[in-house]
Order: C-alpha cells, then sequence, then structure tokens
C-alpha cells in the first residue's frame, strides 16, 4: 500500500508526466501516422480511413460506464488501460489474413481495443482532477501536454525514420508492438499515484443533474459543432501529406517534431492564460487559429511546394497545445465534484457522436474525388464547419455574459 507523506500531490502529479510519456507513444503510434501508414499498406480506401479516424471518438460512446464503476477509480483505470492496450496487438496478425479480410478485421480490432480504454478518459481525467488543484490546472496541463507532445513527436519521428529505413510490412509491425508494450507499461506506472479519497453520486442522478445544466449544454454544443468539424477532414491531414504532398514517414515525423516544440513553448503559456483569463477565451482564440489558419495552410501546400505544410507545423502547435487542454477544463469548471464523472461521461459521447457524424461526411465527400486529390474537399468543408462552431462559441459567450 502507498504511504504518503508531505510530498503529495506532488510527487504523484511528477509520475503522471512519465506515465504520459509512455503512452503518448502507444496512443500516437495506434491512432496516428504510423497506423494510417499500415492502414495504407494494407489497402485502405479514404472511406476506411474516415473509419480509421472516427475510432478514437466512436469509442466514446463507451464512456458512461465509467459511472458503473463505484468506489476507488485507480484499480479501474489500470485495468482497463492495461487489457486495451494488450487488445491492439492482434493488429499485428491482420498481414496472415486473406486480403479481403484485412481491412475490416484491423478496423474491428482497433475498435475493440479503444472501447475497451473509452472507460478510462472519464476515471482518469476525474481523478486527476482530484489531484491538481482548480487554480493549477491551467499551467499543470499545459506543461503536461508540452511535454508529452514533445515525446509523442519524437517518437513519431524515430518511428518514421525506422519505417522508411525497413521493408513493409516489419518497419509498422516492430513500432506498433513496441506501441502496445510502451502502453502496458504506462498503465503499470498508475500503481505507483496517489488516489485522493472519492465520494460519487448515483450514475441516473449525476447524469439528470449535467443534463439539466444549461450553461454546459449550451458549451456541449460548441464541443459537438468543433468535433463534427475536426473530423470532415482532420483524418485526411496525414494522407494529404504523404500521398499528395509526396512527403515521406521521416519527413511526417519531423513535422511533428516541429509541431511538439512549438507545442513545448505554447502548452505552458496556454496553461497560464487561461488561469489567468478563463478557458474560454483561450478556446476562441485557439478554436480561430485550428479553424482558418491551419487547415487552411495544409491546402496552399502541395507537390514541390511543402513550405505552408511546414509552416503549418506551427499552427497546429499555437492551436492543439492550448485547445485540448482547454475544453477538458472548462468541462470540469463547470462540473460538481460529486458529479464529475457524469458530466465528463456526457462529454465523451457528445465528442463521440459527433466526431462520427463528421467522419462519415468527410469519408462521403473524400470518396467523391472532387479536386487534385480525395482530400480536398472533406479539409476545405472542415475549414467552413470549423468556422462555424467558433462563431456559435463566440455568440455563446456573448448570450451567457462571459
Amino acid at each position: 500500500m502507498l504511504r504518503l507523506g508531505s510530498q503529495e500531490p506532488l510527487r504523484s502529479l511528477r509520475l503522471s508526466v512519465w506515465e504520459g510519456a509512455l503512452a503518448i507513444l502507444f496512443i500516437n503510434w495506434s491512432t496516428g501516422v504510423v497506423v494510417t501508414g499500415y492502414a495504407l499498406w494494407l489497402g485502405a480506401s479514404p472511406a476506411a480511413l474516415a473509419v480509421l479516424g472516427a475510432i478514437p471518438l466512436l469509442s466514446q460512446l463507451a464512456a458512461p460506464f465509467a459511472l458503473m464503476f463505484k468506489g476507488q477509480r485507480k484499480p479501474y483505470t489500470i485495468l482497463l488501460a492495461g487489457w486495451g492496450r494488450a487488445l491492439f496487438a492482434l493488429v499485428l496478425l491482420v498481414p496472415l489474413l486473406p486480403e479481403p479480410l484485412r481491412i475490416p478485421a484491423f478496423l474491428l480490432i482497433a475498435a475493440l481495443s479503444q472501447l475497451v480504454v473509452a472507460p478510462v478518459n472519464v476515471l482518469w481525467t476525474s481523478w486527476m482532477a482530484d489531484l491538481v488543484p482548480p487554480r493549477e490546472r491551467g499551467r499543470y496541463f499545459g506543461f503536461r501536454n508540452a511535454v508529452l507532445g514533445l515525446v509523442g513527436t519524437v517518437g513519431n519521428l524515430s518511428a518514421g525514420a525506422f519505417i522508411d529505413a525497413m521493408p513493409d510490412p516489419w518497419g509498422f509491425l516492430i513500432v506498433l508492438g513496441l506501441g502496445v508494450l510502451l502502453g502496458i507499461m504506462a498503465s503499470q506506472v498508475l500503481r505507483w499515484q496517489h488516489e485522493p479519497p472519492h465520494v460519487s453520486s448515483s450514475a441516473s442522478g449525476s447524469l439528470r443533474t449535467a443534463l439539466s445544466d444549461r450553461v454546459f449544454l449550451g458549451f456541449l454544443g460548441f464541443i459537438g459543432l468543433w468535433w463534427m468539424a475536426v473530423m470532415v477532414g482532420g483524418p485526411f491531414a496525414f494522407p494529404y501529406f504523404l500521398q499528395y504532398a509526396k512527403l515521406n514517414f521521416t519527413e511526417v515525423g519531423l513535422w511533428t517534431l516541429i509541431s511538439a516544440s512549438c507545442g513545448l513553448l505554447f502548452g505552458p503559456l496556454w496553461g497560464r492564460f487561461a488561469d489567468r483569463y478563463g478557458h474560454g477565451v483561450v478556446l476562441v482564440w485557439t478554436g480561430l487559429v485550428g479553424s482558418i489558419v491551419l487547415p487552411g495552410l495544409w491546402l496552399l501546400g502541395g507537390p514541390g511546394h511543402t513550405f505552408p505544410i511546414w509552416l503549418a507545423a506551427v499552427a497546429d502547435a499555437l492551436c492543439w497545445s492550448g485547445l485540448g487542454a482547454a475544453q477538458t477544463n472548462a468541462a470540469l469548471q463547470q462540473a460538481p465534484a460529486v458529479h464529475r464523472g457524469a458530466y465528463l461521461a456526457v462529454f465523451g459521447i457528445v465528442v463521440g457522436v459527433c466526431g462520427m457524424l463528421g467522419s462519415a461526411l468527410g469519408g462521403a465527400l473524400g470518396s467523391l474525388h472532387l479536386g487534385p486529390s480525395p482530400y480536398h474537399l472533406p479539409i476545405a468543408a472542415s475549414i467552413v464547419l470549423r468556422t462555424l462552431a467558433v462563431g456559435y462559441l463566440l455568440w455563446l459567450r456573448r448570450a451567457d455574459g462571459r
């Protein structure tokens, strides 16, 4: 049993950075450019790529299952994270299947892995909210996310160089296998973290409270619009870089390294800004960058003209180093501690449902093959929808007087 001293919660918060550094390598390789490249090697179509990009959001439909787990959150977090990540190892066997079955089996395994892990998002976030004082959440998560972004990107760069040097599919298989091992190790690091005493209300009562909170429902309207818009074009960014702009995996890894390095600067700055002026202000400014500047730079780049794509790496950091943490922290800020799990579960469901709708729309637009590549139309549509989402957020803030 963990013996606590005067170093808590500082010791646990430091451990959380180490845990995240291991976990982010699994997360990036199992949901980002590495697994996208593996899917392309297996023969994935634009529609299949859209489904692959939507799987992490689809899994959010399982987030409410976190409300079924009573008592301390730590043992359930360790169990679900470890087994869900271990399940993903089955994708290494997909090349042994007949060709027509490869993509369906690959997508099924990826989906099952994410569904097992999905309740962890609610359990872990609620746990961390008890560890991090509210006035310091912006700074702490800004710092943690920046460190994780850098570690994950160095991992992407190393993985990309390794994949380029290895014959297919061995590079993908080795990197994904290593990612699974690191992900399981990360779940074990959670055993050393302290969990403060936890009190929760009944699942039904907490859900009723969350669903009757007018301010929270208005915020969810923005979250739903934003993630639908992101998923229309977001999953096609790396295929656009690889297949249209003709970047190789090493170059894509370097792109993510530039983004993460900039995020190491921007993340803590956005965190301090949020602690001082509020997470809503951060959502507005980062949303403007993410709606117009970031995807606009993607479309300005192409074969032999990749400078806008490299510049987009800086815009990516400027947007996501603040936006991701601000969304979660804004939800936590509105949730009473006793009902926190329900608020987070509803938040996850909205992200999942709207993300799937956006992914379906993006896949349909990509299948039309209009424009220089199948990816141009979904990205252009994403720009329009993201801008509408930020416009709604601005209207909402004025209507609420915030």
